[in-house]
């Protein structure tokens, strides 16, 4: 069994040699106002609201087939 401040300090050298990992950010859909209050109504619909509006939002989403 390795003392425990050696197997700290091999621990800690392979921990620096490790490069730092690549993050890579890309937006892949940023939704506009109008579908952001589209997908919050229909999104209503679907929980259990029963207004007109939010039917009616759910019903587009079903026409485009996003629901």
């Amino acid at each position: 069994m390795k003392d425990p401040e050696l197997l700290a300090f091999e621990m800690r050298q392979a921990a620096q040699k490790s490069p730092e990992p690549l993050i890579v950010y890309e937006t892949l859909y940023k939704p506009s106002e109008d579908d952001k209050k589209l997908f919050f109504n229909a999104g209503r619909w679907a929980g259990g609201h029963r207004d007109w509006i939010a039917r009616q939002a759910f019903e587009k989403l079903q026409e485009r087939g996003e629901f």
